[in-house]
């Protein structure tokens, strides 16, 4: 049975080292998405010799692969280290049966007994066995095995993380809707000034409401099939959302595949709800980011994808104008599918810095 997990962290470190720009957050993400057993929805897949390889080299183009020339260096050292690894099992598992049956076989020989049937006396003959040197033992070279250099520090890999959660929380600072409503115990300067000079003397100080930030923010996340890989990046953007922002009030419902007439109120896709009722909740402020690859991820174009998600789109702009989309394939994969045609009906830009950026300057309109 294959385990990808045994070839993982060789892969990583082998193609960080070809100049693959991955960070360790790729790695666990890659590791959530094997232990959640993803596949792709690949019709040829019965006729593949070892699908589960398959599907394990798709997983590792999707997620760390941003062009198709990554993708064919990736196939490549795939098939160098996993390929010729299990080949040299397999080699060396032969060599130690065989040396077994030839050491049994002398032990068989050097316990019969020996007899001499020209002398009347018992004569004790001593066999000597010679015993197979290490040199015989030793396996026969496939390959010469490259040392790839591992790194204790995983701190270092972060830096080339495309949008850290550090940088997440950051960003949210920028989504703001500030109304002065709360205590009166900002100094107001200028008008403390002004008073005095009306009056002639100073009376007492001037203070101002303090402002609150009274955002509302609706997140709907695309969770499960093609969306899996990414799942790490969509829950530190919803965590940091919710827990690690000024956003009064953050919203966040999932669906897998198409926002439909009902959508999910957790990351299990267990507890129900209709989406009518959650925009119900939003007025002509309320922030709407989808997360989503919008079909980028599938290489192709679904006409039910992009009728029902203008459908849903068409819904939310009802309530409100402020959308923006998050993509976390590569924009450049997502020509000639589904997500190139939603990207000219919503603002649409990939997950990384500059992306995010981009989103909430766009929701902050």
């Amino acid at each position: 049975m294959f385990q990808p997990e045994l070839y993982l962290k060789t892969l990583f470190y082998r193609l960080r080292e070809d100049g693959f720009n991955l960070s360790i957050r790729e790695y666990f993400s890659a590791l959530d998405a094997i232990a959640r057993k993803w596949k792709p929805q690949n019709k040829k897949e019965e006729e593949t010799q070892n699908p589960e390889k398959e599907n394990f080299k798709t997983l590792l183009c999707l997620l760390w692969c941003k062009s198709r020339e990554q993708q064919d260096h990736l196939k490549l050292i795939f098939d160098t280290i996993v390929v010729e690894s299990e080949e040299t099992e397999k080699t060396i598992e032969k060599e130690s049966k065989t040396r077994q049956k030839d050491v049994k076989n002398d032990q068989i020989k050097s316990d019969s007994p020996l007899t001499s049937s020209a002398s009347t006396s018992i004569e004790t003959i001593h066999i000597v066995t010679k015993k197979p040197t290490i040199q015989d033992l030793s396996a026969l070279p496939v390959t010469t095995p490259q040392a790839i250099q591992e790194y204790d520090n995983d701190d270092e890999f972060n830096t080339h993380y495309p949008i850290s959660r550090r940088f997440m929380v950051y960003s949210w600072r920028y989504l703001r809707r500030p109304i002065a409503d709360g205590v009166r115990d900002v100094l107001d300067i200028n008008m403390t000034v002004e008073e005095a000079t009306k009056q002639g003397f100073f009376l007492q100080p001037v203070y101002q409401r303090r402002e609150k930030n009274h955002a509302h923010l609706l997140i709907l996340v695309d969770q499960e099939g093609s969306m899996t890989p990414f799942h790490h990046f969509s829950k530190d953007l919803v965590e940091t959302a919710q827990y690690e922002s000024s956003i009064e009030k953050v919203d966040v419902v999932y669906f897998h595949n198409l926002p439909a007439e009902y959508i999910y109120q957790n990351r299990f896709l267990t507890n129900k709800v209709a989406l009518k009722t959650v925009l119900s909740q939003c007025d002509s402020e309320t922030r709407v980011l989808i997360v989503s690859d919008g079909g980028a991820a599938r290489g192709y174009r679904r006409g039910e994808r992009i009728s029902t998600t203008i459908e849903v789109i068409s819904e939310i702009q009802q309530h409100t104008n402020l959308i923006a989309w998050l993509n976390p394939v590569p924009q450049p994969r997502w020509n000639s599918t589904s997500a190139k045609i939603i990207s000219h009906l919503v603002p649409m830009f990939p997950m990384n810095q500059e992306g995010l950026i981009q989103a909430i300057a766009t929701l902050q309109r």
